[in-house]
C-alpha cells in the first residue's frame, strides 16, 4: 500500500477512535448521572398516585394505551401529574393499569419532578456495559494505527 492510502486510512482510524471514546464518554456520563438521581430520589418523600391510564401490550410493551404513562399525585392538596418511571428507567417492574396504586417519589424541590421506580436497573448497568465496549473498539482501533 502507498503511504499516501496509509495516511488516508490512519486519519480515518483515528476518528473512529474519536468517535468511539466521544460515546463511551456519553454512554457513562448518562448512566451515571442516570444512577445518582435514581438513587437521590430514593430519598424523596413517598406519596400515593394513581395510574391514568391502561397499558398496551405486544409490540409496544412499554407504551401505554396510546399515550405514554401518565399518573396523578397530590401534594399539598394540589394534583400533579406525572409521566416519568425513572431515572434511566424505562418500563416499571409489574405491568399497571388505569386506576392502580403506585408509589411516587417527589422531588421535594419541585413537586412537579417524580418517579415511581428508584434505584438501580439493568438499563444503568447496559449504559455501563456499551461504555467500557467503545472504550476497548477505540483501543483496538487505536492499537492497529500505531
Amino acid at each position: 500500500m502507498n503511504s499516501e492510502i496509509e495516511k488516508k486510512y490512519q486519519r480515518l482510524r483515528s476518528l473512529f477512535f474519536g468517535l468511539c471514546i466521544v460515546a463511551a464518554g456519553l454512554f457513562f456520563l448518562s448512566s451515571v448521572s442516570n444512577m445518582y438521581k435514581s438513587r437521590a430520589a430514593a430519598s424523596w418523600p413517598v406519596y400515593d398516585g394513581i395510574v391514568t391510564n391502561e397499558m398496551r401490550t405486544g409490540f409496544n410493551s412499554g407504551y401505554y394505551g396510546g399515550s405514554w404513562l401518565t399518573y396523578t399525585y397530590k401534594v399539598e392538596e394540589k394534583e400533579y401529574r406525572g409521566t416519568r418511571i425513572g431515572f434511566g428507567i424505562s418500563r416499571a417492574k409489574t405491568e399497571l393499569k388505569a386506576g392502580q396504586s403506585v408509589r411516587v417519589y417527589v422531588n421535594p424541590n419541585d413537586k412537579n419532578i417524580a418517579v415511581i421506580a428508584v434505584g438501580f436497573s439493568k438499563s444503568h448497568f447496559i449504559g455501563l456495559f456499551f461504555s467500557a465496549a467503545f472504550v476497548w473498539l477505540g483501543f483496538v482501533i487505536w492499537r492497529r494505527t500505531h
